[in-house]
């Protein structure tokens, strides 16, 4: 086999963010576990309308029902959003919003439409 064919890069199979954080996409948040009363501040590297990223040294282990609470910056609304953690690493935890409202996510995702990749 030629060596330049093995030497290709693969095709990307990766389901969840793992680069760095992006212009708009770091906002401060707080989260809670399950009924647990005490929030936790953290901050996010990546967020979206399905989800984030969220830099913590108290992540959570996968399958943990989480509130994550948030205020984006166009807005004094506080967002608070039922998620669940899909994946930890040494420096946080991605979480997947489930059971947003329709009305959080369409508003979440007009921010997120105004921000640019520079």
């Amino acid at each position: 086999m030629p060596l330049a064919l093995i030497d290709r890069p693969r095709h990307e199979r990766r389901q969840h963010f793992r680069g760095r954080a992006r212009p708009g996409r770091v906002l401060s948040v707080r989260f809670r576990a399950g009924s647990q009363r005490t929030w936790v501040p953290a901050e996010t590297r990546n967020i979206g309308a399905g989800g984030a990223f969220i830099a913590t040294s108290h992540g959570e282990p996968i399958g943990t029902a989480l509130t994550v609470e948030l205020v984006l910056p166009t807005s004094d609304r506080v967002f608070e959003l039922p998620c669940a953690v899909r994946w930890v690493a040494p420096d946080g935890m991605g979480v997947e919003f489930v059971g947003v409202e329709v009305d959080v996510l369409l508003e979440l995702n007009d921010y997120f439409a105004t921000l640019t990749g520079k």
